[in-house]
């Protein structure tokens, strides 16, 4: 394209553009780390200079390089490990969000965006760059910036979309070349023998026959699927926001055909991806794959029009009520709602008539768990509580829960009592933790004498299982 040359710029050029109380944005995950690095450089040379982004996974240099936060202050949508480290030296905080209502956000609440900056795929020979593995919302943060530029990443694959997965040469203002930095790769995620458990269970719960798939991060909800491979289960389809190393094991098992999904057959639908090379290498121009924005994958309404959907999705640890928290530890912020909710919701949205062979409704939401974990000190603690800690964040309300899984079983909880729901939580806790489950129950009314003694005949029954 004649312009492309005329749009080049180094990033510093770019970075040299930025003034006092700027809003910048980074895009997705894969920062900017080019322009990062000369933006770095103008510590000191500015000041209280705001840069939103949803995650990263390489180090910030504004947040490096400036350690009292004087020049840059950053908000984040999602947090992983980097950034717990920069919120805990004060600079800067975290954003709640819906991730699918995210687009949103930018086209009718935040204010307009100075300049942004976002890492594309190189420019094709009609003009247009790619969003790579990275979709969720980046065109509209684009459509609200005032300086577009994008910052091409060399070995980035190439995604074919639904929509709003590429963006013209002529909607931009300034392309920068990065020769240096590849695109992040991140280890594909382990299971351990609780793990396999969970998901032994789970994968008990899913259709056999072309049952439509959803799963979040974490070995946990990837073990799931490759143990449907051991299942039987035949027809898989997918409509999720995260695409998955164990779906490329399916797929080229030819166990996920999506010929039987009811919305969008025959198509892996998808956000994003974070993986290995490997899985990158399985995405690049690969047309069973079709990726959409998160504000089209994680709408509720949407994710109802597939029949026989499971979403499947770790958290961190929920009350005897059903209140799950999957972002918090205490008031510390540790990841972000991310699309959790909005899966928990459109899973339960859908209404089947009659049951599987299994005994379940067809389309089910399941969050699951390890029932313990060890502190600091090594001792044994339940990630089940009477009630969460004070300032913990709910991220499912109790009202929205379906099935909890531990190890230990599952719970589902919708239109149960309180009393009904405590004993059915309380099952599927470590068993040395349900005697003071029960008792803080008691205390808290949430079981009167009758419902207290019948309690406790039915998980003394599981524990003798």
């Amino acid at each position: 394209m004649a312009n492309y040359g005329n749009k080049l710029a180094t990033a510093e050029q770019v970075a040299a553009l930025v003034t006092d109380g700027m809003w910048l944005d980074y895009g997705t995950v894969q920062a900017p780390r080019a322009f990062d690095r000369a933006l770095a450089a103008r510590v000191g040379q500015v000041k209280n200079v705001k840069v939103r982004m949803l995650g990263h996974l390489t180090p910030l240099e504004i947040q490096e390089k400036d350690p009292d936060a004087q020049s840059f202050w950053t908000g984040n949508f999602h947090i992983l490990g980097l950034t717990r480290k920069y919120i805990a030296e004060n600079k800067g905080t975290h954003v709640p969000y819906n991730f699918g209502e995210a687009a949103r956000y930018y086209r009718e609440d935040l204010p307009d965006i100075d300049i942004c900056v976002q890492a594309v795929t190189p420019m094709d020979k009609h003009g247009y760059f790619n969003f790579g593995p990275l979709n969720n919302y980046k065109k509209a943060v684009f459509e609200k910036s005032k300086i577009k530029v994008v910052e091409i990443v060399e070995d980035m694959p190439w995604c074919y979309g639904g929509y709003d997965d590429c963006i013209h040469i002529s909607d931009i203002d300034y392309v920068i070349e990065n020769k240096t930095d590849k695109i992040i790769t991140i280890p594909t995620p382990t299971a351990d023998e609780t793990d396999i458990k969970i998901a032994g269970y789970i994968a008990d719960m899913i259709p056999k026959e072309g049952p439509t798939i959803q799963v979040g991060i974490g070995g946990l909800p990837d073990t799931v699927l490759r143990l449907l491979a051991d299942s039987g289960a035949t027809d898989i389809g997918i409509h999720t926001e995260m695409v998955t190393e164990a779906m490329l094991e399916l797929h080229e098992a030819g166990l996920i055909t999506g010929k039987k999904k009811t919305f969008l057959p025959e198509k892996i639908v998808w956000a994003f991806a974070i993986g290995s090379r490997r899985l990158y290498d399985w995405i690049d121009h690969n047309p069973a794959l079709a990726m959409y924005p998160t504000d089209f994958t994680n709408d509720p309404n949407i994710i109802a029009m597939n029949k026989n959907l499971i979403s499947i999705n770790a958290c961190l640890g929920f009350d005897l009520q059903g209140q799950v928290s999957s972002e918090s530890i205490g008031t510390s912020q540790f990841s972000g709602t991310g699309g959790q909710l909005a899966f928990v919701r459109g899973a339960y949205y859908r209404s089947n008539k009659g049951m599987s062979s299994y005994g379940y409704p067809e389309n089910k939401s399941i969050l699951a768990t390890h029932s313990t974990y060890r502190d600091k000190q090594g001792n044994l603690k339940s990630k089940i509580m009477p009630t969460l800690p004070p300032g913990e964040i709910v991220t499912v309300p109790r009202v929205d829960v379906s099935y909890l899984v531990t190890e230990y079983g599952v719970a589902y909880l919708k239109g149960l009592s309180i009393p009904e729901r405590v004993i059915a939580v309380t099952k599927i806790a470590h068993p040395d933790f349900r005697d003071k489950l029960l008792e803080e129950a008691e205390k808290m009314h949430w079981l009167n004498k009758q419902w207290s003694l019948g309690a406790r005949a039915e998980v003394a029954s599981t524990n003798m299982d």
